[in-house]
């Protein structure tokens, strides 16, 4: 019980927040126009050119506690816009969906990588149904913001750096994923999914209602630690076949996860390609030491460690599994799990 204690203390004090912990109830489906959520509507409105969509919780609250500099800012910055705030979970995919469809241009995530993946799905979903193709713009105000770590010259938590991105307006094309879990709807991310010891944290968190916080997040470790177990699993790209018992499998866009995990640190977000990551069945001492590894990206090398590169990844277990993508939990019970590239899907304001 102490080891364990050591480990799960070392896991959330080294990553902080290893995935959002929030559960994503499927929200619209980005190939159906159905609105499950009750999002305060836009419908029957001219949008702006530009919308920013303000998740107030994220970072612990912190983004909601900015939204005074955010929106004098912009102001100053002399762009049309108008700020919406999210008031459910998936909320952010149907404001965007709503803005896009009443002729808004571009969509800015204000939040952490869950904010910005919920938004993505409702920009390819609007993309879809009306043949429009919003930009997005990032202000990076989560506990993580792993995606724009990648990005040259953002830095989390700046707002007027953002603010003069986006009043810039210059735009890169950046590869999307498309995840299907089992025969449900597929989804769009862009960081990064895995299957297995990170989703679990992520699902032990929804069970913890009388913490807040990081002491949420240290329990959920310790909690993970002590019930998950490998199964084997069989990863198919390419031309390779890997079977055996995993701790983990990542598929990813981007370089950084869990708030300082640098687990694909050779990723490119334009190749057309998506990262694979690897991890054996570890036992407690070598997750102590090789944490280390995983936090500066030097870990590519270890033995237990299987790196690639793929278009189209398929992931199989016999055991159920958790799954996250952009650390949202999609499934606790997954089986199979197909995961693929889109090139040059989404128009970021850099």
């Amino acid at each position: 019980m102490q080891k364990l204690a050591l480990v799960g203390f070392s896991l959330a004090h080294c990553a902080q927040e290893i995935v959002s912990c929030v559960f994503i109830l499927m929200v619209r489906p980005a190939i159906q126009n159905v609105a499950p959520f009750a999002e305060p509507g836009i419908i029957g409105t001219t949008m702006p050119e530009t919308v920013v969509i303000l998740n107030p919780w994220a970072g612990r609250g912190a983004a909601g506690e900015r939204r005074a500099e955010l929106e004098a800012l912009l102001q100053q910055a002399g762009l049309d816009f108008e700020l919406l705030t999210t008031h459910a979970r998936g909320g952010a995919t149907e404001l965007a969906w709503q803005a896009i469809e009443h002729g808004t241009q571009r969509i800015v995530a204000v939040g952490g990588d869950g904010t910005i993946n919920e938004i993505v799905n409702g920009i390819k979903g609007a993309e879809q149904s009306t043949a429009r193709r919003a930009s997005l713009g990032i202000i990076p105000l989560g506990t993580g913001s792993d995606f724009v770590k990648v990005l040259d010259g953002f830095t989390p938590n700046d707002i007027a750096g953002a603010v003069r991105r986006i009043a810039a307006g210059r735009t890169r094309s950046v590869d999307l994923g498309r995840i299907t879990v089992g025969e449900a709807e597929p989804r769009f991310f862009i960081n990064a999914i895995g299957m297995g010891f990170d989703a679990r944290v992520a699902a032990e968190a929804l069970q913890i209602t009388r913490l807040k916080g990081f002491a949420v997040y240290l329990v959920a470790v310790i909690r993970a630690l002590a019930v998950y177990r490998a199964h084997p699993m069989t990863i198919e790209y390419g031309d390779r076949r890997v079977q055996r018992r995993l701790l983990f499998a990542n598929v990813a866009n981007g370089r950084c996860q869990g708030a300082g995990f640098w687990m694909t640190p050779d990723a490119q977000f334009d190749d057309g390609q998506l990262d694979v990551c690897l991890v054996d069945n570890l036992r407690l001492d070598q997750i102590i030491r090789y944490i280390p590894r995983l936090m500066e990206g030097t870990h590519t090398t270890l033995r237990v460690v299987t790196m690639g590169r793929g278009t189209a990844i398929t992931m199989t277990c016999n055991a159920p599994m958790p799954v996250q993508a952009d650390g949202e939990v999609l499934a606790t019970d997954a089986r199979r799990v197909y995961v693929e590239t889109l090139p040059a899907a989404i128009d970021v304001i850099v």
